[in-house]
């Protein structure tokens, strides 16, 4: 699992939620680094993506994940800040930064089809 997030204490926050609900999730903090990473072809099996990036706007850079074929399918959950999120078709889902730790690995866990039960 991929994070793509500029700030490092955001990155470090769902690094920590997402290990504790027994994923092992790399960070990178721009998209040239994201892309770098998911052209590696077994490198993540899904990403988390924030729209404001240093380098690339997020919607941009999924737009580019998307024209790479074997990243076509790759289940993208867009967290972000922003309140006015652009149009970006076949995203898995689209978080709020703020939400529930349990919020995230329930869309986390929908998105790799595992039904674990969380308290």
């Amino acid at each position: 699992m991929l994070i793509v997030e500029d700030d490092p204490e955001s990155s470090r926050a769902l690094e920590w939620v997402l290990e504790l609900g027994g994923y092992a999730p790399v960070a990178v903090p721009n998209g040239r680094k994201a892309l770098e990473y998911l052209r590696n072809p077994h490198a993540a099996k899904l990403v988390i993506l924030d729209l404001h990036l240093p380098d690339i706007p997020g919607d941009a850079l999924y737009a580019l994940v998307r024209l790479e074929p074997a990243l076509q399918e790759l289940p993208v959950i867009v967290y972000t800040g922003l309140h006015e999120i652009p149009r970006m078709p076949g995203v898995f889902a689209t978080l709020l930064k703020g939400v529930p730790p349990s919020t995230l690995l329930r869309v986390v866990d929908d998105a790799f089809g595992r039904r674990a039960a969380k308290h």
